[in-house]
């Protein structure tokens, strides 16, 4: 599929999303479907119900694998006006907000063959941002200078890289850096700020930060902006904590690691998806 028909497959799963519709979506009949990291029918995760609205999106495309991944922000909070007063069922429960991350894969049908759902909750460490106020990094999308690109091949490495260094597999000061680097975990900055001020590097080498990195896989790949989507299962190793489920959207210029957009889930203890692509960098040689 092209990268538009992946993106009007993406639009339409929202909308099935939006309306608590699972049926809608267009599933092959061995699709395999994880919410939180473990097999479970679409539609029976927390983030599916009514009412839903979207207010932070942004879709991440690759004809090559035929996968289209989304990051956003979803909310029941919705006017009571907009069902002229009357909720469903009377009311909605509490205000709920949830950073969301799908994966879509699909058939050289058109079907959608796997979904992967996360759905963080808004708790947990990392939230100096509130879903409320996040907005989406646009500088993701803005298309690189043909001189800055990079092939896929070595675009993989350089995440590869990333996540050895991260797993002290190399030495982490060969990781390439771009000396504009900065890192957001879940929508807030936390290099070179106040309460957060090592650069990107100097948070990169110091020896807590150190998780084994497994079950590795390069969803998405663009050349054009520079985007490698990776995810994995970060296990914690001493003296790092806690164990966590991420997803690290990385914008590579020159070469380099300018922006990490990283989206974690600590809560999920068991991922039901295997490493496809290289576990290490090594073998991206």
């Amino acid at each position: 599929m092209n990268k538009r028909e992946l993106l009007v497959t993406m639009a339409n799963f929202l909308e099935a999303l939006v309306h608590d519709d699972p049926a809608k979506v267009r599933m092959a009949e061995a699709c395999k479907s994880t919410y939180q990291g473990a097999q479970a029918p679409l539609g029976s995760g927390e983030i599916w119900g009514l009412p839903r609205r979207i207010p932070y999106r942004q879709s991440f495309a690759d004809d090559v694998t035929n996968t289209v991944c989304f990051s956003g922000v979803v909310t029941n909070n919705i006017s009571a006006r907009y069902f002229d007063g009357v909720l469903p069922n009377g009311n909605h429960g509490p205000q709920k907000w949830w950073i969301y991350f799908a994966r879509l894969t699909v058939n050289d049908n058109g079907e959608v063959c796997e979904i992967e759902e996360i759905a963080r909750k808004e708790t947990g460490a990392g939230m100096g941002v509130r879903p409320v106020d996040m907005t989406p990094p646009r500088v993701l999308e803005a298309a690189l200078p043909e001189d800055a690109r990079s092939p896929r091949k070595e675009m993989i490495k350089v995440a590869a890289q990333y996540w050895d260094g991260v797993n002290k597999l190399i030495d982490p000061d060969i990781v390439p850096m771009h000396p504009d680097a900065r890192l957001y975990e879940v929508g807030t900055p936390v290099t070179d700020e106040m309460h957060s001020p090592n650069s990107m590097k100097t948070n990169y080498i110091t020896p807590r930060f150190k998780w084994d990195c497994i079950k590795r896989r390069y969803p998405v790949v663009d050349e054009a902006t520079g985007i490698v989507v990776s995810t994995n299962h970060m296990i914690a190793q001493e003296p790092s904590s806690p164990t966590g489920y991420v997803t690290d959207i990385f914008k590579i210029e020159y070469g380099l690691i300018k922006y990490i957009y990283a989206f974690h889930d600590h809560d999920i203890t068991f991922v039901d998806w295997e490493g496809e692509g290289p576990q290490t960098s090594a073998e991206c040689d």
